[in-house]
């Protein structure tokens, strides 16, 4: 888990003295195209972070490593929430991860094949199967850049640089654990470097990490209940019933009347209390007397917290001269991330459990026979990514530089699920699942050039040009057969019972239960698809030192989509030094983002729990799928922004440096996932005339839309103060970020509750203040992390809405040198075991607003070694 954060290095207009100094070595490839740029010379703010300042983080996970280190970079733990607990979107100057890019060497990364299910459907790269210890350093450039780098560049730019060593060896190995007892994480990773030829390098980084799940559960306290079969729900203490009658117990709780044969078959199960407890097992009733804190959390039947996780990672990053002029290179990685968590609990009396009369006339009752204790989906994912990218670069006479390269990524999820049951297959269910495979697969061809041109000014113009084609394809493969089966017990009395005997009304032959693994049901050969679409790019890029104090830069660039078209876009950015030690800059400029092959593809259907805490299937289908035509969708568009930055940096005194940036963003037709839109009896005749197969177990349709234009607002500063002193080097680091988000207009897709947590459930105000100093042998770091007061609406009336308070938490990291090869880190994260206020509106056994960035998983303590020869 992370434990230790450092701020960003600015840009200034000048190094300071002393251990500043060394920033003005940080080259970048962000935010410019001029070979040999440095951080502190660029237009827009673009942050740099050293292998230290990586490995100050200690995390198995990137994702967590970059929102500690950047405070405008965002993430939520996403339990029970599909794909999205397994790989985490992640959210930059408060915009979906979709429209930050990603660049791994400077390249493209590719994208997961997650899309989120909930809030606006974010669809971006998996950073998460990036390794730390195959890093040498990261850029983080905050300012859009799409005329630069193409779509999703919105937000901004994460550049992954991997390391580029031809000798030593690095290993660690690192072990931590949640003050709960709880959540227990290994990690073994190592890096070798070793010599291609004379003045080549061959860089492989590997990674194995395993983590516990946790939870952060409360007692679950609606433990019945159906609506339209039972009135209310009853709380926990309703099910401590027993009761023994003519030498038979049954145990708790009573909202059925069953009728049992001298032989103890079950004869007839009716709705409603009969003064006898329902069940001849005592299962159901200790599963809830756990919850109540005698037995350990993985009795609880409803866990909130991480999945568990074990993952393999592997990265290759080479560079071979052949001539003084021609340099090959490459880079490949292979990842697998095999991660389980819980859904939601199954309360007995729900639809899946209710009894079903067999064909031959007796009774089967799922709680007696299957799951007397209700039960609880286990879903999990097993997630390959890998990608493998070449190319050539090199000199051409009078300074003309090329970069040619042929990239391909790949990631995949194939599902499964398990504990759970296709209710309509009747005694005939299987318990496990495969209920389907997605991949997002995209093959990249580059072409880049560099030009200087003397044109008599204080430097070269710079020209940059080139061209690329992009094919892009989204795959939905079909599950195995039972994970979609339509079994007989999908419509009431499949076998006639009701035709020859006379059924009283609560008949278990006149009950109709759902399709599908419960839970994630399977993608059906109906649903499963392949789609794909390819693109052309060609861009240009100036940029010149007008005067020593003066830089300028503008780029241009067009897009051409096979699907929906081609779009031309522009950026100007400026900076100025107004003396040694000041600088102003700014941009302007127009982008885009294309609507991902996901979005336009993914059809999914999935359990949600409705306002009454009841499981309902949630449909989400492709735009233009006659599903989501009923209700008005149309054919996905670009999205189209305007954004602006302005700020200055200043070195007041030596060792002091300071930045703030202020930055603007609007975006048209921005791509969201539509509000759900309910299913009645008539939607469901109009669906199955149109022949849309399983219409009827489809309660609430969702799409992706281009719906919303919004706007997007917010303020970083920076600031970093170091000085020696006879005690050693001591470092002050603060980051704060102020962000903020309106939406302008909206369609009618989505609702007041969706727009009104879009503006409000993120905090507007985050920020980390770090100390690090460094003693004879000894490195030690204290951080505070701040996030601000938020707001949260819980239903589309806006009557229910709480407002949480801020929170702060501490960390501390100690680290011992024992020589130049070996070292031991003992470190904390929120040492004080804080955790964010409590929800007031949320069931099913949940404390904390667990869609929040806000973290609330407690205390974690870590211990790790290294070793470097």
């Amino acid at each position: 888990m992370t434990a230790a954060a450092i701020t960003p290095r600015p840009v200034v207009a000048q190094a300071p003295a002393g251990a500043q100094q060394a920033s003005i070595e940080e080259l970048v490839v962000l935010g410019t195209r001029r070979q040999g740029r440095a951080a502190v010379d660029t237009a827009v703010p673009v942050d740099f972070f050293s292998p230290e300042d990586i490995e100050s983080v200690n995390s198995s996970d990137m994702v967590d490593v970059i929102s500690n280190l950047v405070p405008s970079f965002n993430v939520s733990r996403q339990p029970i929430s599909d794909g999205a607990s397994f790989i985490r979107p992640i959210n930059l100057r408060g915009l979906d991860s979709h429209h930050a890019l990603v660049l791994l060497n400077g390249k493209r990364r590719h994208r997961s094949a997650l899309l989120q299910l909930g809030g606006f459907g974010a669809h971006g790269a998996d950073i998460g199967s990036i390794p730390s210890i195959a890093l040498q350093s990261v850029e983080v450039l905050r300012d859009g850049a799409a005329a630069q780098y193409g779509s999703d560049a919105i937000a901004g730019v994460l550049n992954f640089n991997l390391r580029t060593n031809s000798e030593g060896v690095e290993l660690r190995g690192r072990f931590g654990e949640y003050d709960a007892g709880d959540g227990r994480e290994r990690t073994i990773e190592g890096n070798i470097g070793l010599p291609l030829g004379e003045s080549g390098f061959l860089s492989l980084s590997a990674q194995y990490a395993k983590a516990g799940a946790t939870s952060r559960s409360v007692p679950y306290n609606l433990t019945l209940g159906n609506s339209g079969q039972f009135a209310g729900q009853l709380p926990v203490e309703a099910i401590n019933n027993e009761l023994t009658v003519d030498g038979r117990t049954f145990f708790g709780p009573d909202v059925f009347t069953y009728t049992y044969d001298e032989a103890g078959n079950i004869l007839q199960v009716l709705p409603g209390s009969d003064g006898i407890p329902d069940d001849l097992d005592p299962r159901y009733r200790e599963n809830f007397e756990n919850i109540n804190g005698s037995g350990p959390f993985s009795d609880v039947a409803q866990p909130w917290g991480q999945p568990k996780r074990e993952q393999y990672m592997l990265f290759a990053n080479a560079a071979l001269p052949i001539s003084e002029q021609v340099e090959l290179y490459g880079t490949a990685n292979y990842a697998v991330k095999d991660q389980v968590g819980g859904f939601f609990y199954r309360r007995a009396g729900v639809t899946q459990l209710l009894p079903l009369r067999l064909e031959d006339g007796s009774i089967y009752d799922p709680r007696q026979e299957l799951y007397p204790a209700g039960f609880t989906p286990q879903f999990g994912g097993d997630v390959t990514d890998y990608s493998i990218l070449g190319g050539a670069r090199g000199d051409l006479a009078n300074g003309l530089t090329y970069d040619f390269s042929v990239g391909y990524g790949n990631n995949e999820i194939d599902y499964f699920i398990s504990n759970t049951m296709n209710p309509s297959m009747g005694p005939a269910t299987p318990t496990s699942f495969r209920p389907g495979v997605l991949v997002n697969d995209e093959l990249q061809v580059n072409l880049d050039f560099t030009y200087p041109v003397e044109v008599g000014l204080a430097s070269p113009l710079s020209i940059a040009f080139g061209f690329g084609y992009r094919d892009e394809g989204y795959d939905i493969k079909e599950g195995e057969p039972t994970s979609f089966e339509i079994g007989p017990f999908a419509r009431p009395d499949p076998f006639g019972f009701c035709e020859v005997n006379d059924c009283v009304p609560g008949d278990p032959a006149l009950n109709a239960v759902p399709v599908g693994s419960n839970g994630f049901p399977g993608y059906s050969p109906e649903f499963a698809s392949s789609r794909s679409r390819d693109s052309y790019s060609a861009y240009i890029d100036f940029e010149v030192d007008v005067t020593p104090d003066w830089l300028v830069n503008v780029a241009g660039r067009f897009e051409d989509y096979s699907d929906f078209g081609s779009v031309a876009i522009w950026k100007l950015a400026s900076r100025y030094s107004v003396t040694d030690n000041l600088n102003v800059r700014g941009s302007v400029g127009t982008g885009f983002r294309a609507p991902t092959m996901g979005q336009i593809s993914t059809t999914n259907v999935s359990t949600r729990i409705d306002p009454d805490g009841f499981p309902v299937a949630a449909g989400i289908f492709p735009a233009d799928d006659p599903v989501s035509a009923l209700f008005g969708a149309q054919e996905l568009d670009s999205e189209d922004s305007f954004s602006y930055t302005l700020g200055l940096s200043t070195t007041p005194i030596d060792g002091l440096t300071l930045t703030l940036d202020y930055y603007y963003i609007e975006l048209d037709d921005r791509i969201v996932l539509s509000s759900a839109f309910s299913i009645g009896p008539d939607e469901v005749a109009q669906l199955e005339a149109l022949g849309v197969a399983g219409a009827n177990t489809i309660a609430q349709v969702q799409f992706f839309t281009n719906d919303v234009d919004s706007k997007t607002q917010g303020v970083d500063f920076v600031a970093s103060y170091a000085f020696d002193s006879d005690l050693g080097l001591t470092t002050l680091q603060a980051a704060v970020n102020r962000n903020q988000t309106r939406i302008k207009e909206r369609g009618a897709f989505i609702n007041d509750q969706t727009e009104f947590n879009q503006e409000n459930s993120t905090p507007n105000w985050r920020g980390n203040v770090t100390a690090r100093h460094t003693w004879n042998q000894f490195d030690l770091m204290a951080r505070a992390r701040y996030y601000g007061k938020y707001t949260r609406a819980e239903n589309a009336a806006l009557t229910n809405i709480q407002r949480f308070g801020s929170e702060t938490f501490v960390d501390l990291e100690a680290t011992w040198n024992i020589n130049t090869n070996y070292s031991l880190t003992l470190g904390g994260q929120n040492i004080f075991d804080s955790f964010p206020d409590r929800t007031q509106f949320q069931c099913c056994g949940r404390a904390y607003d667990s869609a929040s960035i806000v973290p609330w998983q407690g205390a974690f303590y870590y211990l790790q070694a290294k070793a470097q020869f």
